[in-house]
């Protein structure tokens, strides 16, 4: 009974510091000939994550090419817990998106980790799901 009481003790201790980091929503915005991209990440736990939390933009044509990567964020320090973060790639920055932005249609995903956390938040639209703007 005692190793029973104990064993719970020390569970309900690891579940209360469980921290993690997921994609929330990945947005791409146009105005005129500009594109800009926003990642917004979120910690759905109830204890705050350690950093550097590491968000990841990539994109490709098709399902069918390699992602290539045109932004890496490292300078979110913590999240804590229920709190969202978000991070904005203008189309400008990188010539990847602007000749896929020029081409049509494209995917976009954002990719979330944190050390100790769990998992990793991944989130692919396509440019279509994300567009907003005219």
């Amino acid at each position: 009974m005692r190793k029973f009481l104990i064993s719970a003790i020390v569970g309900a201790v690891c579940a209360s510091a469980y921290a993690d980091v997921s994609v929330e929503d990945v947005l791409a915005r146009r105005q005129g000939a500009d594109i800009n991209v926003r990642v917004t990440v979120k910690n759905p736990a109830r204890a705050t994550q350690k950093g550097p939390v590491k968000v990841t933009l990539s994109v490709r044509q098709t399902s069918s090419d390699k992602w290539q990567t045109i932004k890496t964020w490292t300078d979110i320090s913590k999240l804590a817990a229920g709190n969202r973060v978000s991070r904005d790639f203008f189309q400008a920055n990188h010539p990847v998106l602007r000749q896929l932005a020029e081409q049509g249609a494209f995917e976009i995903r954002a990719v979330a980790e944190a050390p100790g956390a769990p998992k990793v938040g991944e989130k692919v639209v396509s440019w279509k799901d994300t567009m907003k703007g005219n």
